[in-house]
């Protein structure tokens, strides 16, 4: 058997089988007005909705048992060290975003109604908003233990924070067979690093540095968003396991 005669044998093989009872099925369906019926489209609103849920409850329970262990240090010891904690909070974050990619599920959420990248940016989202929230809560009720103003606990809690988060993110783009640790250990090197600094450097959380923290601030959440957006921009291109 020749190349020609292989290839017809594997056309007729593979062929399909004519469609039966074609026109009644679409006159079926037309009668019921289903081939005008539109997929029902799923809001913005429903989608976090659902990334909520997809969330590990591990997550939560972390983020939330920091929130209210910053806030008993902060009741009990009026220095700079509970600050230190909220790099903690950014390891969920990490987690959730590389959860796919652990588990190497990218193809499939690629190929999915919402891409990966959308995915993604919806839980680093809704856990941001929820730690942001969280810590607005704890400095609010900490606010009569300390001598400084809310905008300025403010700084000092966030600024940790994001700086984990983008050492992070930055980290996980670059070592994708990492499976998590990587950047768990990075929010402790940071936490203990917030920790330690205002022993070399006294007036860290002096009057004369709140612009440097506000510059800080700013710096880490444009270095964030850049981020974010390049590892989005590299979870749209195909990415095979």
């Amino acid at each position: 058997m020749n190349n020609k005669d292989i290839a017809e044998e594997l056309r007729r093989s593979f062929i399909s089988p004519s469609p039966e009872r074609k026109g009644e099925f679409f006159r079926s369906m037309r009668e019921r007005g289903l081939l005008s019926r539109r997929p029902a489209v799923i809001t913005h609103k429903e989608f976090l909705a659902v990334q909520f849920r997809y969330i590990e409850k591990r997550t939560w329970v972390l983020s939330v048992f920091l929130l209210f262990f910053i806030g008993w240090l902060c009741s009990w010891n009026s220095g700079n060290y509970p600050f230190a904690l909220t790099p903690l909070l950014a390891a969920g974050i990490l987690f959730e975003t590389g959860r796919s990619r652990r588990w190497n599920m990218t193809e499939l959420e690629q190929a999915a109604r919402f891409s990966a990248g959308s995915v993604m940016l919806a839980r680093s989202f809704l856990l941001g908003v929820v730690d942001t929230v969280g810590l607005m809560i704890v400095i609010l009720a900490v606010r009569p233990f300390f001598s400084y103003s809310l905008i300025r606990m403010f700084l000092y809690m966030m600024v940790p924070y994001l700086t984990a988060s983008l050492l992070g993110s930055a980290y996980e783009r670059r070592h994708r067979g990492d499976q998590g640790w990587g950047s768990v250990l990075i929010c402790i090197l940071s936490s203990v690093f917030f920790a330690f600094v205002s022993h070399f450097f006294h007036a860290l959380y002096g009057d004369r540095l709140v612009l440097f923290w506000a510059s800080a601030l700013i710096f880490m959440i444009c270095g964030l968003a850049v981020c974010i957006r390049r590892n989005i921009s590299e979870k749209e291109e195909p990415e095979w396991n």
